[in-house]
């Protein structure tokens, strides 16, 4: 009988034990299918909260060949379905084109190539009336380069094959103008610090994978090269932390000739690179997406295998824990895929859409699949901000309600606003905490009317990971 209760005292210790130590992983589960297959495709979240899917290539039957993209689709998450709406002037895959975020709510798509041509063409889209109109053209023709929304409201178009200029677009005027160059060309990420400063990492151009780094300084319009990452990590992905750290981690045939499970953090207080817990899977080509706790979710890629040395498309994803600096298995996607695009939904979870599978052409996927954490947490979300008057004098206060979901009294706001006089933006981090609050209106401060155009909410004070939701209010300094 002793042993008999010892045995079972064992077993429910141990029953015990692996309930706790198990992690809970979360579900990827189909959801609508794309209108079009396609891959290497671009996703842009809009301010209404439905999904921009643009570009990309898909099969040719007539030639047996890849075909670049016009169509563009738009993915409501209430409904879990794609319709199409307005073409692209000029067709764009995102291997060779970007797309970005205007804070006025439109896309700009930049670059790419045709018939292996770089183009200099741009175009945006406007989401009220689903169509695409060109805007002006870059100052160089481009493909492989970064695009980043800088705190001016300013785009920073830098690199590209074989180049290492920059320039900036001006969504005022719908304008290109050059600005300094990198140290390199190519250019495999580009992430906004939090202090507006943009880290360009590393590339591939017509050569080996370079570890390099640049930090432009939009104040001067210059880059610096820093120091070298640990490692290259050419098609790599780059994820801003709640921390004010940068993740890069993997890498699409990276030395010494293979896909990479390297990661490493970037230190904006020391501009220094280190290592951090390797990726479960070596991976390129994949998705990498900052949850709304803090982890970064890594899905599929392509990786070589270890012992035929074919390159092998992945069903896995994984976590990276930005507090103990590991990486962790959680669920498969219901297909393999590489080269997809994946964006965060305004309820915490994430589309995953299109791909390339196993086996071209017949490989090119039009299914898309929602990942959902095993703790699902919700985007903070700003719907208005108003003040409590229309004029303000200097040396008075006054004070500023915010409103939106989740949101709570704990909550900071950063704000982008223009001032009187000015076209450009400034962004100021942690402007308010709570849902009211009061502003002093500081003697000898600019007259006129100060505009705010965007609120990002966050419950960490360190973390300005998130994008501005679109807002207007205006009040009217007076002596």
């Amino acid at each position: 009988m002793t042993r008999r209760l010892a045995a079972l005292r064992l077993l429910l210790v141990l029953s015990f034990c692996n309930v706790a130590l198990a992690q809970p992983t979360g579900t990827f589960t189909p959801t609508g299918s794309m209108t079009t297959p396609r891959f290497s495709h671009r996703s842009t979240l809009l301010a209404d909260g439905r999904v921009l899917i643009a570009g990309g290539l898909t099969f040719e039957a007539e030639c047996y060949c890849s075909k670049i993209l016009a169509s563009a689709e738009i993915y409501d998450p209430s409904s879990g379905t794609f319709t199409p709406t307005g073409e692209m002037v000029t067709p764009r895959d995102a291997f060779t084109s970007t797309f970005t975020l205007l804070p006025d709510g439109k896309v700009l798509a930049t670059g790419g190539h045709k018939i292996g041509q770089a183009l200099a063409s741009a175009e945006v889209y406007d989401p009220q009336t689903g169509k695409f109109a060109v805007t002006g053209s870059m100052t160089t023709p481009r493909w492989g380069h970064t695009a980043t929304l800088l705190n001016s409201g300013k785009v920073l178009i830098a690199g590209g094959a074989t180049d290492a200029t920059a320039e900036l677009y001006d969504p005022s005027t719908g304008t290109f103008t050059a600005t300094g160059s990198m140290s390199n060309p190519w250019a495999d990420t580009a992430t906004l610090l939090p202090n507006g400063d943009v880290l360009i990492t590393g590339g591939n151009p017509d050569g080996p994978a370079h570890s390099s780094a640049d930090l432009y300084d939009p104040a001067t319009g210059t880059f610096a090269s820093i120091a070298d990452m640990n490692a290259n990590h050419p098609e790599s992905t780059a994820v801003l932390l709640p921390n004010g750290n940068v993740l890069v981690a993997g890498a699409y045939f990276a030395d010494p000739g293979s896909s990479s499970k390297i990661a490493e953090l970037f230190n904006p207080a020391i501009d220094t690179f280190a290592r951090t817990g390797n990726m479960t899977y070596d991976r390129g080509r994949n998705t990498a997406t900052l949850l709304p706790d803090g982890a970064v979710l890594f899905t599929g890629g392509s990786h070589e295998g270890s012992i035929d040395a074919s390159i092998y498309n992945l069903a896995t994803a994984e976590l990276y824990d930005p507090v103990t600096g590991r990486f962790r298995s959680t669920g498969s996607m219901t297909r393999s895929r590489e080269l997809h695009a994946a964006t965060l939904l305004n309820d915490g979870t994430v589309l995953i859409t299109g791909g390339d599978e196993i086996v071209w052409p017949s490989g090119i996927l039009a299914s898309a699949e929602i990942y959902t954490p095993a703790v699902l947490v919700p985007v903070l979300n700003v719907t208005d901000l108003q003040f409590d008057r229309i004029n303000a004098v200097a040396g008075s206060s006054y004070s500023v309600n915010v409103s939106g979901s989740n949101l709570t009294a704990q909550t900071f706001f950063d704000v982008r606003f223009i001032s009187p006089g000015s076209n450009e933006s400034v962004v100021v981090l942690n402007w308010q905490k709570g849902l009211t609050a009061s502003h002093e209106v500081a003697a000898g401060i600019a007259t006129g009317s100060w505009k705010i155009t965007g609120v990002r909410a966050h419950e960490i004070e360190t973390d300005h990971t998130g994008n501005f939701f679109p807002v207007s209010s205006t009040i009217t300094v007076s002596p």
